[in-house]
């Protein structure tokens, strides 16, 4: 599934937060990571059951909550009220859903960095992270 070392290093970052790394765990991880797109709940699962066939639904819910805890993976929230995962990027970034077709793109820009210091000095608040996520429609759906 994963090479060794890659292995080593996630069952580290598990434990080191104090979560078991289990099998179903690794497999929704693999799912994720052999794809740049974002998967509704019910491929991954489906997806898992390819490695893991036992596997339930709701045991596919909870890994990838866990996952999203570690910041291994990112939860979009999709305008239908469903929700989209994918292994997390590297730096920070925020995602756009396109209404019509699901289709996320992302953006590194965040205009929210220093809308938080000021709003930390104002209030007294240490902000730790935020969370900004935009709909619209995306070029091919305007068309």
């Amino acid at each position: 599934m994963f090479s060794v070392e890659k292995s080593k290093e996630i069952k580290s970052m598990f434990h080191d937060k104090g979560f078991k790394c289990t099998p179903q765990r690794l497999a929704v991880l693999k799912v994720l990571q052999d794809t740049s797109a974002y998967l509704s709940i019910n491929t991954i699962h489906l997806k898992v059951k390819e490695f893991l066939p036992d596997t339930g639904l709701a045991t596919v819910y909870r890994s990838l909550e866990t996952l999203v805890d570690l910041n291994l993976v990112v939860k979009v929230h999709l305008e239908d009220g469903c929700h989209s995962y994918v292994i997390a990027p590297e730096g920070h970034r925020h995602p756009i859903v396109c209404t019509d077709c699901n289709k996320v793109i992302e953006f590194a820009e965040c205009p929210l960095d220093d809308l938080s210091k000021q709003i930390s000095e104002d209030t007294g608040v240490q902000i730790k992270t935020h969370f900004l996520q935009l709909f619209g429609k995306c070029k091919e759906c305007q068309a």
